[in-house]
């Protein structure tokens, strides 16, 4: 996770601990969960597009 990410993930989760509602809970667990997997795939493309790069053809 970069930085930006980080900081992300981090506001996310001091909103769930402080929101009072179940609905604003589950959203905001909802969002970080969808940031993570996005940090994850960007991940997994980079890797892909350097594997390819290195590949023999």
């Amino acid at each position: 996770m970069n930085e930006n990410q980080q900081w992300a993930h981090n506001e996310l989760k001091s909103l769930i601990k402080n929101s009072p509602s179940y609905e604003d809970q589950a959203f905001y667990r909802g969002l970080d969960q969808l940031m993570l997997r996005q940090a994850q795939r960007l991940i997994n493309a980079t890797g892909e597009l350097d594997g390819r790069s290195w590949a023999d053809k």
